[in-house]
């Protein structure tokens, strides 16, 4: 499949679906935010049984939130917050009469670099697990972040990566358990032994729930149940809360980073390993081929639905989250809005295309 977003680029994004993924997906009614590597962010859906695919370039995109019709995005040295302007997404002037949703820029949040990773939308607030800081941070203008909690083992608040805090989990609108690829407390001290030194924290409290993982990511509570991705054996890990006590619900065959759940389906972000910085004694190295992907895996029985595999242009998957109700997305860059700005109000909207020669007015569309 090729796609009109990747023109600049020489290789275009080719996907295969082993088993039932794609019609999982449609028989939902909902889309995927993917964050991926290289840098750019894509939606995903279904139509008609074909898969629709839009996606913008962003420098370094990582963690994804959604609340409602919005959808955050940290890059680099920012926080994006992007809005679906459902209401006029029919007349998007660059293809009238096909999206249901049009995601445009509304807000952005200046972090400098933080390495943000999980994040989750609370309102007009951001929570986000901001690595390079050791610290679950909350981002809402008045400061770049403020620092709400960090693990107790961590002594001192600097920009040094002392853990490695990278996963989180959001329910009932506050944070419950987070991930750490070590409990240490020196300067990257997580980096020695990090294949087999992962924990599973509770928050607030800092007691260690599970450790001796490799490579956990992406703790999530569903339906009151804790689970997580153990990334280094490609494992999607349910965990008894009170005890430690771990289940693998699948094994799957890649670097599993990134968890959604939507309608009784665990959707999992699927990565190649990134053999340029060497082996780095991850059981899941000796698993064969790895893929670059999506996993949609039922709940209740952890049987693997299908694999949507990325055969070109996707490297990594970093985070996956669910739109609801989306079938036909596009997600625009602030780039493209600036050449086509899309204005709205609780009184509805409008597309402007500045017309050349028009001098300083706009034109309605």
């Amino acid at each position: 499949m090729q796609d009109s977003a990747f023109e600049d680029q020489p290789n275009l994004i080719d996907l295969r679906d082993t088993g039932r993924f794609l019609a999982t997906l449609e028989a939902l009614n909902c889309s995927l935010a993917l964050s991926r590597r290289p840098s750019g962010v894509a939606l995903l859906g279904v139509d008609n049984g074909v898969p629709t695919l839009s996606a913008c370039l962003l420098p370094r995109s990582m963690g994804l939130a959604v609340e409602g019709d919005r959808l955050a995005i940290a890059t680099q040295r920012e926080v994006m917050v992007f809005s679906n302007a459902r209401s006029i997404a029919a007349q998007y002037p660059v293809r009238p009469d096909y999206y249901d949703s049009v995601f445009v820029p509304r807000t952005s949040h200046y972090t400098a670099y933080c390495d943000l990773h999980d994040m989750a939308l609370d309102g007009p607030r951001v929570i986000a697990v901001n690595t390079r800081f050791s610290c679950l941070c909350v981002i809402d203008g008045f400061f770049n972040f403020t620092p709400i909690w960090r693990p107790p083992f961590v002594s001192a608040f600097s920009g040094d990566d002392r853990c490695h805090l990278n996963g989180m989990a959001f329910h009932d609108r506050k944070a419950s358990f987070a991930t750490a690829l070590g409990q240490t407390d020196a300067p990257y001290g997580w980096r020695d032994g990090m294949a087999q030194s992962g924990i599973l924290m509770e928050v607030p409290s800092g007691r260690i729930v599970v450790s001796g993982l490799s490579m956990p990511h992406s703790p999530r509570v569903i339906d009151g149940e804790l689970y997580v991705l153990e990334g280094g054996r490609g494992h999607v890990l349910k965990i008894d809360k009170a005890t430690g006590a771990k289940r693998v619900v699948a094994e799957l065959p890649g670097f599993t980073h990134g968890l959604a759940v939507y309608g009784g389906v665990l959707f999992v972000g699927l990565s190649k390993l990134r053999m340029k910085r060497g082996p780095q004694g991850l059981p899941i190295e000796e698993a064969g081929k790895l893929v670059a992907g999506v996993a949609a895996i039922e709940l209740a029985s952890g049987k693997v639905l299908g694999i949507l595999e990325f055969y070109n242009g996707v490297e990594e998957v970093f985070d996956v989250q669910v739109l609801p109700g989306v079938r036909r997305a596009e997600i625009i860059s602030p780039k493209q809005w600036f050449e086509t700005p899309s204005m709205e109000t609780i009184h509805g909207g409008m597309w402007e295309r500045w017309d050349e020669g028009d001098g300083d007015e706009a034109s309605a569309t």
